[in-house]
Formats: C-alpha cells, structure tokens, sequence
C-alpha cells in the first residue's frame, strides 16, 4: 500500500531519535506469532510497548488511556486506547488489531467512529502491531481523511522508519501535533494537482491563455487569436513541448524526472529477475529516482540496492551491485540483458535473505 504521503517526514530532534533507535536496537520482535495470538495480547506484548518508547507509559494515565469511551455510553463502542500528549485528553487515538490482520477501509472506519465521538483528539492511529496507519483530522472538526498521510510497515526495520515514528514521540516540541497537521493537510492539498491540471489543460481558462499570449511575440489579443491558442492546448502541443521541458528542468537540478529510458531499464531489469528466481514477491522490487541516480532496490530500501543508473551527456550506465565500480554503458535492452547473470545475482542477495 503506497501514498502520496509515504514521503511525509518532520524534522525530530536528534536525540529523541537516538533515543528511540536505542530502544529499538533492545525491543524484543522474537516469536511474535506465538505472543500475539489474538488483539489483547497484541496489543500488551506489541502495540503498547512500541508506543511506551514514544513516551507514553501506559501505567500512567496522564499518557495513555485505555478503553476510551467513544459512543455516548454504548456497549463496546470504546476506542483501544488514546495517547495524552499535553493536556487532560487524548489527542492521538489509537485502534488495536491482531497481528496478522489485514488493516482496510473497514477497519479505518472503525476508527473514524471512535475519532469522531472523542472530543478533542487530533490524530488517529490504525495498527496490528507492525504495520501502522497514520490519520490526520481533516475539514471537519473530528473527521479523519480518509487516506493515511504516513504509513510505516516494520516487518523489516531501517533507520528511516524509527525516525518517522519518532516524529510522534511525547516530548517532542509541544506544538509538534499542529506541526505534523500542518504538514498532512499540505499533502492532501496537493494530492489534487494532477487532476486541477489536467481540468486546466482539458478547459483552459481565459488566464492561461493570457499567458501563454504574454510569452508569445506578434499582435494583440483578440477574440479569434484566443481562439486559436485555446485549440493549441492539447495533448500533441504537450508532447511535443516535453522533451525541451525536460531538458531546461533538469539542467537546473531542480526537479527530479524520471525519464522512459530509465524505466526502461527498470523493467528489463525487473523482466530479468522475474524469469530467473521463482516464488518470489516481486513487489518488493521498486525504484527511487534520486537527483544524481536512478536506483534500483528491494524493499524501497537503499541499503538493499540491485542497480544503479546514471546518465551523462545523454548516455546511460548501469552499474550492478557486487560488480565492483564498474559502470556499464547501456546501448539498447540487449546490453542490459548481457549482464543478466549479475543483476540476478544481486536481486538474489537480498530477495532471499534470511
């Protein structure tokens, strides 16, 4: 499960993280299955720990209620548990699952329930234990998004993920909610740019027309020069101003674009794989496209790199992961195939990993 606001990340002071990759480092994720067989159990020998290294002691009630009542009263209409962080009541809901268990929109739902009917709760947490939704209040007062705005899966644990969960650490600076607020909304405001500019391009609006006019030399505006420029707006002008636009962004290193060639690559690579090693999730294969490479990995997780792509002079290499330094040139998929027997062999150091 993929977000636009995977890539949400808050500035967390250095030493609440070391603190908190500390006590990751002594956490005790051994025979888990075994300890957490159904939700109480996951939730005191999993879920209640790994919030007790964010700060909140659940033998204190000034930092983590259980059993909050959530329905005016009704019978097990109570969320799991809500976490104080400054204050007498809970800003950060949490609703407990089984290890195992596959979190949906059911169970957000869920949440969104117990969120709405508790005053003053800013933040909602949806978990079985490894995997762990954030939700952020959105609009309406105690109505969540429907989307999370951060996800951290710790079925595998790296650095970046603890820093992520550390962002939600008890004594961080006291108006560090607003701040991760502050933050979800930007994502979720811009989660609809691509479709605003679609709906711009499919009806231009007199102002854009007005400033493509602006950029052009030659006569004035009028009805049936506005005319033309709005037929103009279409998907072969886009196409066709593509590659040039392209080219003037990435000379500036301001944007990061991902090229066809380079997807190209990606999916030779991912072919290659595919067609050697069987029963393999392939999902785990992705790509990051970083300002100086193009990286192929396992898990999108950096430390787990298959290849790495670069480009000079419209040129591109490859360079394979146990393959030394070598930097391979790439003249057409075939040259991508040649080294087969490398890149199968760095897919494997890490796809079946024990």
């Amino acid at each position: 499960m993929k977000h636009l606001y995977d890539k949400f990340n808050m500035t967390v002071d250095k030493k609440i993280v070391a603190v908190v990759k500390k006590s990751f480092s002594k956490f005790d994720f051994s025979n888990l299955e075994e300890r957490c067989t159904n939700e109480a159990q996951t939730r005191m020998y999993l879920i209640e720990p790994l919030l007790e290294i964010l700060g909140y002691s659940r033998m204190d009630s000034r930092d983590m209620l259980t059993e909050i009542n959530a329905g005016w009263g009704q019978k097990n209409n109570k969320a799991d548990l809500g976490l104080i962080v400054k204050g007498k009541k809970p800003e950060i809901i949490v609703e407990c699952k089984t290890l195992g268990k596959k979190l949906t929109d059911k169970e957000a739902s869920q949440l969104n329930g117990y969120f709405g009917s508790t005053e003053g709760s800013k933040i909602g947490i949806l978990t079985n234990g490894l995997e762990w939704r954030f939700y952020a209040e959105y609009q309406e007062k105690n109505i969540l998004h429907h989307n999370p705005f951060l996800t951290i899966d710790f079925t595998e644990i790296d650095d970046m993920k603890i820093e992520q969960f550390a962002q939600f650490h008890k004594n961080n600076p006291d108006n560090f909610i607003k701040q991760i607020l502050e933050d979800a909304h930007d994502c979720f405001f811009l989660e609809g740019f691509s479709d605003a500019l679609c709906e711009e391009l499919l009806n231009p609006s007199d102002d854009l027309i007005k400033a493509v006019f602006a950029r052009m030399p030659g006569k004035r505006m009028n009805d049936a020069i506005k005319d033309k420029l709005r037929t103009l707006i279409n998907s072969n002008s886009i196409q066709q101003v593509l590659p040039k636009l392209i080219e003037e962004e990435s000379k500036s290193g301001n944007v990061i674009i991902t090229t066809g060639e380079e997807l190209k690559i990606y999916h030779a690579v991912k072919t290659i794989i595919i067609n050697s090693l069987k029963k393999i999730d392939y999902s785990r294969i992705s790509y990051r496209d970083q300002k100086n490479s193009f990286n192929i990995l396992v898990d999108d997780n950096q430390r787990k790199m298959i290849a790495k792509i670069t480009s000079n002079r419209g040129k591109h290499f490859i360079e394979i992961t146990g393959n030394g330094d070598q930097k391979i040139q790439i003249d057409g998929l075939e040259s991508v195939v040649a080294h087969s027997k490398s890149i199968v062999e760095a897919a494997k150091s890490f796809l079946l990993e024990k």
